[in-house]
């Protein structure tokens, strides 16, 4: 007879990210995936809405609260969300400009159009 290895119980905060994810996940439209983007550490979710240029910052500590929404005049979309956790950035492509933004406080620390007009510029290979 042969024993069977113990069973891992499910770890608290990763029950929550996947319930968090879920819930947000059904709450949108069902066209393109939109971009999004899990501060584990913090059990925050930002997403946005890829049309808008609207960014969501999402607490999934304790339920699911939005406590903020990081909008820019010029911005009308999204492409993609990045996080550096470590410094606690967030990094947002927008149509018009790259923006950071401070994870923490959700202020803007920079708008970079530069990026965005060069990549528009060069052919594509």
């Amino acid at each position: 007879m042969t024993q069977r290895p113990p069973l891992q119980r499910p770890r608290p905060l990763g029950r929550l990210v996947a319930a968090a994810l879920a819930l947000v996940a059904t709450a949108s439209d069902a066209g393109p995936p939109r971009p999004e983007v899990v501060w584990a550490d913090r059990q925050i979710v930002f997403w946005a809405e890829a049309d808008t240029g609207a960014v969501h910052a999402v607490g999934i500590r304790q339920g699911v609260s939005e406590f903020g929404v990081l909008r820019a005049p010029q911005r009308r979309g999204v492409s993609q969300l990045a996080l550096d956790g470590k410094s606690a950035v967030l990094t947002v492509w927008g149509d018009d400009a790259i923006y950071r933004y401070d994870a923490r406080s959700l202020r803007l620390l920079s708008r970079d159009e530069t990026r965005i007009a060069r990549a528009a510029t060069q052919p594509r290979r």
